[in-house]
């Protein structure tokens, strides 16, 4: 009785849910004029429900406003100048409190300073160039905003990869900057709300086990570090995704066993879980678990390996996403390139999905089963669009294997006749899917014209920006969940 009373609540809680239709709102054709798809971005949001995109060329990085109805406004060369006017390098293109910012450098034999300078809602440069911070030479630049605060991030190259931080609120007045060796290659910042910084570094293959990421925290107030190595004795970290949970901080990715040389593309056995309390290390909690048996017996017997030794060697982590209670979900997609430069062509395989609860246990594995391909001298049509809603998942991605019946019953295709219709896959709390097509798109193959799921830009949970591509022309457009 207790167990139908339990399948009740969760058949009510979910059939709202199930039932939504999402859709896209397509802005005006935009002439395509040669453009290379996978290189235009979206970057941030402007004002008024407008936003901005990067697009580089030849190494030619160009910004472009677009309004609210998805129509392109104005577009600028980034060609960056010195406060006296002499040639700059280009850094990195940030939106800050709904305006456009380019960071530039100016390099000299002993040092290298940073500057900022705003381009205005009409794509003009403002004439103020600021300069941030002065650093070595070879010091690599990262940035990350979050409405009026700029984190600043310089780290030097060579070791002991002394590494300047500094955070930036309102005017671009500083509030600290602070000075410390920085292990490793810098794979993801994170700041919160309060100014509380993090730093995600990878170390190389070859360093130990133990110490595989490092997260380097830096506090609000004063810029303070504490450092946590990621790692164990027993399981190596391959790959390792970083997120806000509350108030909490959350590190997880996958594992091999120690043993294994990381450089090698070992098959990832386990995941890792680290939840740091308000964000500090003092009572940290970690679970290092093996991935499901089951899971992975039946995904090989689906799946087998053929010309793809091991494919779970090559699934890339792509998002670490928080769910209600403080339970979090791990994705990552197959992704590998083969056959000649001529004519290589992308696979984007399997969508694998770990959840876990609020402790870092393993609640259920999961994959969506597909096959993209596209040559890479294509839009790249591969990939997922992945939003949640309370404790269930969605994930949208073209189908380029099945089509549709009316019934929404899966019938196979031929190479030629594909929809590439976008499929809604919707999974449950106990792991369960449920897979449909999404027909008020205005996308496939009777369109011309298709979703490209790689250059979604997240508004919040229920809205992304996307692109989509036609013979000759692109739109982006509003996707609704």
């Amino acid at each position: 009785m207790v167990k139908l009373l339990r399948f009740l609540v969760l058949l009510l809680y979910t059939l709202p849910l199930l039932a939504q239709e999402p859709t896209i709102t397509w802005g005006p054709e935009i002439p395509q004029q040669n453009r290379n798809l996978n290189r235009l971005q979206v970057i941030g949001l402007g004002a008024n429900n407008t936003f901005y995109t990067q697009y580089t060329q030849q190494n030619q990085v160009t910004l472009e406003r677009y309004d609210q109805h998805n129509q392109r406004t104005w577009a600028v060369a980034i060609a960056p100048q010195s406060p006296d006017g002499n040639l700059a390098a280009f850094e990195e293109l940030v939106i800050l409190n709904r305006q456009a910012y380019l960071i530039l450098s100016v390099k000299e034999k002993f040092k290298k300073d940073i500057y900022l300078q705003q381009i205005d809602g009409n794509g003009n440069y403002m004439p103020e160039v600021s300069l941030l911070a002065s650093t070595l030479p070879d010091a690599a630049v990262f940035a990350k905003t979050l409405k009026g605060s700029l984190l600043l991030v310089l780290q030097q190259q060579q070791e002991p990869q002394q590494t300047s931080v500094s955070l930036f609120r309102g005017s671009l007045t500083p509030v600290w900057t602070t000075t410390t060796p920085v292990k490793g290659e810098i794979s993801e910042l994170h700041l919160s709300e309060t100014g509380t910084a993090f730093i995600l570094t990878k170390l190389p293959a070859t360093n130990s086990p133990e110490a595989a990421f490092y997260l380097y925290r830096f506090g609000s107030r004063t810029g303070l570090s504490t450092m946590q190595p990621i790692g164990s004795t027993a399981q190596r970290p391959l790959q390792a995704k970083l997120a806000s949970s509350g108030e909490d901080i959350v590190v997880a990715g996958t594992t091999s066993p120690a043993p294994f040389v990381a450089s090698l593309l070992p098959e990832p056995t386990g995941t890792f879980f680290y939840r740091f309390p308000k964000g500090r290390f003092r009572k940290v909690i970690l679970h290092y678990n093996p991935i499901d048996s089951l899971f992975l017996s039946n995904y090989k017997r689906y799946k087998p390996d053929q010309d793809h030794s091991q494919r779970l060697r090559h699934l890339q982590l792509k998002h670490l996403l928080p769910l209600t209670n403080n339970k979090l979900a791990l994705l990552g997609e197959v992704y590998t390139v083969n056959g000649s430069q001529q004519i290589a062509m992308h696979h984007t395989d399997d969508i694998l999905v770990t959840t876990f609860n609020a402790s870092g246990r393993p609640i259920y594995t999961t994959s969506a089963n597909k096959h993209q391909t596209t040559s890479v001298k294509e839009t790249r049509l591969g990939s997922y669009i992945v939003s949640s809603d309370q404790d269930i998942l969605k994930l949208v991605y073209l189908d380029f294997e099945y089509n549709y019946n009316e019934k929404d019953e899966i019938i196979m295709a031929s190479p030629r006749a594909v929809l590439k219709t976008p499929v809604l896959v919707t999974i449950t709390p106990d792991g369960k899917q449920t897979a449909r097509p999404l027909r008020n798109t205005e996308t496939g193959r009777h369109q011309n014209f298709y979703l490209v799921p790689t250059s979604a830009y997240k508004v919040n949970a229920n809205e992304f920006i996307v692109l989509g591509v036609g013979k000759g022309y692109y739109k982006f457009g509003r996707f609704t969940f």
